[in-house]
């Protein structure tokens, strides 16, 4: 269930810009298209605040990338998989 409504949130925004470009128009559609775009960090937020197993499995996921982008020396990509690993854990309700 979790993985069809990540694959229903990924082709949303195709579907809303493909929506509104056959009725209004290029400039309306791009605008849809960008505002479902920025909108799917909220709507995976809030499925791993709904199902914490699956946040404890970001995390980790999440923090096995953080270590191997350490180790690579890609120390921005390091920090922003570390972020990504602590919202997780947050939504997990896992106190660190």
């Amino acid at each position: 269930m979790i993985l069809a409504l990540l694959l229903a949130a990924a082709l949303v925004p195709g579907a809303a810009t493909a929506w509104t470009l056959r009725h209004r128009g290029w400039a309306l559609a791009c605008a849809a298209g960008a505002a479902v775009t920025i909108s799917l960090p909220g709507l995976a937020v809030s499925v791993l605040v709904l199902f914490p197993p699956l946040g404890l499995a970001a995390a980790l996921a999440c923090t096995i990338a953080a270590l191997r982008a350490y180790d690579d020396g890609r120390v921005w990509a390091g920090t922003a998989w570390t972020a990504a690993a602590a919202l997780a854990f947050t939504c997990a309700a896992v106190t660190l």
